[in-house]
């Protein structure tokens, strides 16, 4: 699933070892309970907490909570995957992008979130976002895709660094 915002880059052999890992990791783990989804929360399945930032038809993301550290040490195994996080904004780098971390300022180093709208986000303010996550941001390449010139001394610092191309973004309550 493309995120909107950049080409994702083809990682074959990385893209089909995480898929592997997920389908396997699901089978085995769907039979250790000897209790259906269904059965366990009186006959609603269960899942993850839901951000509610897609619609339900929508399937479902390799990870889906709030942005930690232990998410950001996993990054490259869910890079060119669509992911839902929440986190808390830190500061505004344009109007296309901000940085954020875990959700509350958990203890997790700010990353990048770009975007194709111009979400109306304040620094402290609770987000969720849809995202692919990339190990290397670009700027010549976000531009290219977004079709806009950013200003360069806004994203000098997180050249090379790990980013979030995000396709939805919702400001939490």
């Amino acid at each position: 699933m493309s995120s909107g915002v950049l080409p994702v880059r083809r990682r074959a052999p990385r893209l089909a070892g995480a898929v592997l890992v997920a389908a396997v990791g699901g089978a085995v783990l769907s039979g250790c309970s000897g209790v259906d989804d269904e059965e366990a929360v009186g006959g609603e399945p269960t899942t993850a907490a839901d951000p509610d930032v897609r619609p339900p038809d929508d399937l479902e993301d390799p990870y889906d909570g709030p942005y930690t550290a232990e998410f950001r040490e996993d990054l490259d195994a869910y890079a060119g995957l669509e992911v839902t996080l929440t986190g808390e904004v830190v500061r505004i780098v344009s109007p296309v992008a901000f940085t954020m971390t875990g959700p509350d300022g958990g203890d997790v180093e700010p990353i990048l979130v770009v975007t194709r709208t111009e979400p109306a986000l304040m620094p402290g303010e609770q987000v969720a976002i849809g995202a692919v996550p990339d190990d290397e941001f670009d700027l010549a390449e976000v531009e290219e895709a977004l079709g806009a010139d950013l200003p360069d001394e806004a994203y000098a610092e997180w050249d090379d660094e790990p980013f979030l191309a995000a396709s939805l973004v919702q400001p939490g309550d």
